[in-house]
């Protein structure tokens, strides 16, 4: 299982900075029940909870984070190649099409693939940037019109998982 926070903008239906404080309750209880539930041997997989603190990604990957658009690519119903799934539509990320077989703007991809931790300014000093590597490019984008300025309200729930996964192991380890 896991849980991903809804990412829009200007819309009643996604979270938004005064949302924090609920969610970080609902992290709080779901902690909690899943501490229950594993030691009663009830226990459930919970993905952002089985975070390997000691051997997780190698450097590279926890650098570079996603491969949005020098990894992978996202193919529309027009055959309009993208940097993944959720740029669709953003003509401006539009990166070439099936049919000629070539990746029209080589400078995205190599964009992209530099939009890594060490070069997104917010990132530098966050003690989460090796475990969220910068989060989602496009969320980013959304909010921020930059892939390397990270949606904020993003970063806080992904603190608060990693917080929550390492309470876990610290408490499951006893």
């Amino acid at each position: 299982m896991s849980v991903e926070p809804v990412v829009l903008k200007d819309s009643p239906l996604g979270f938004t900075e005064a949302d924090l404080p609920r969610i970080f309750e609902e992290y709080d209880r779901l902690t909690e029940a899943y501490i229950n539930r594993q030691r009663a041997g009830r226990g459930f997989f919970f993905f952002h909870f089985n975070v390997d603190l000691s051997n997780g990604p190698c450097v590279a990957k926890r650098l570079s984070g996603c491969g949005a658009g020098h990894e992978y690519f996202a193919v529309d119903v027009n055959g309009d190649l993208y940097p993944c799934h959720q740029f669709v539509g953003r003509d401006k990320y539009k990166l070439g099409d099936v049919f000629n077989g070539v990746i029209d703007a080589q400078n995205w991809t190599d964009y992209f693939r530099q939009s890594h931790v060490l070069n997104k300014p917010k990132c530098r000093t966050c003690w989460a940037r090796f475990y969220c590597s910068g989060g989602c490019h496009a969320n980013a984008d959304l909010f921020n019109d930059d892939i390397r300025k990270p949606y904020e309200v993003g970063c806080e729930i992904q603190k608060k998982r990693l917080e929550c996964a390492i309470y876990v192991q610290s408490i499951m380890q006893n």
